[in-house]
């Protein structure tokens, strides 16, 4: 009787200690797979930058507001941010105007997710500081 009370209150705990493992593993799977998903997708966005900065054939500390002028056409829209000139084109509108930007953003991006999207360029003075995709709700 004692080997039987001994063997069911050690065992007991084990048991118990089971689901609350189980919760822990599936805890630490789902943070895992966030943190890759969430990798994965940073990654994509900067290569999608990348590629698209390739496109477009814009350079950063090289092209000037004149040369993007000539290449893009005019901003849909322009602001100051930081003390930077900022200048905003609808990717989609881009897309229309220039083939291998097209043919890039279509390997890149679903046709859903580029009507989405803004090519933002920053100036310091005239030349080009920064290129970036953005999200039209970002911008």
């Amino acid at each position: 009787m004692k080997k039987t009370l001994l063997v069911a209150l050690t065992t007991l705990p084990l048991f118990a200690n089971a689901g609350l493992m189980d919760s822990l593993t599936d805890s630490v799977t789902s943070s895992v797979k966030d943190a890759a998903n969430t990798a994965v997708s940073g990654a994509m966005d900067s290569a999608s930058n990348e590629a698209i900065k390739q496109a477009l054939d814009i350079k950063e500390g090289g092209s000037n507001k004149q040369a993007v002028k000539d290449k893009l056409g005019a901003p849909a829209s322009t602001k100051t941010e930081a003390g930077l000139e900022v200048w905003t084109y609808d990717l989609d509108a881009l897309n229309k105007a220039s083939p291998m930007l097209a043919e890039t953003t279509k390997t890149l991006l679903k046709d859903t997710d580029a009507a989405k999207k803004n090519v933002v360029i920053k100036f310091e003075g005239e030349t080009v500081k920064k290129v970036e995709l953005t999200d039209k709700a970002q911008g």
